[in-house]
């Protein structure tokens, strides 16, 4: 099992992992390309980085499993509203012709 590792925010290109050059988009070479350092500015190799990245991605979708759990429960999820009355029915008139805008 993989520990994750603290890290921090490239500063070079401010976490986007790329940079805009004269003529197109550049990989940087600051963090390799995944807006993340260690926390004293060294870049993660390919293999390291790839594998944090998976992680942190791994651990996010479970926060949001678990948020939209927790809204399940609550009985807040899934959202519902006047305009679900429309969502999946043949409007035969095109988007916004059967539905009365007001103007």
């Amino acid at each position: 099992m993989f520990a994750m590792q603290k890290l921090e925010r490239c500063e070079i290109c401010m976490g986007k992992g790329s940079f805009r050059g004269i003529f197109h988009r550049m990989e940087c070479a600051g963090c390799n390309g995944g807006g993340f350092v260690t926390p004293d500015g060294l870049p993660l190799e390919y293999p390291a980085l790839v594998q944090q990245l998976r992680l942190r991605l791994a651990m996010s979708g479970n926060e949001r499993r678990m948020m939209q759990a927790a809204l399940e429960k609550a009985g807040l999820w899934p959202l519902t509203g006047p305009g679900d009355d429309y969502v999946g029915r043949n409007n035969r008139r095109g988007v916004g012709g059967g539905n009365m805008t007001g103007d």
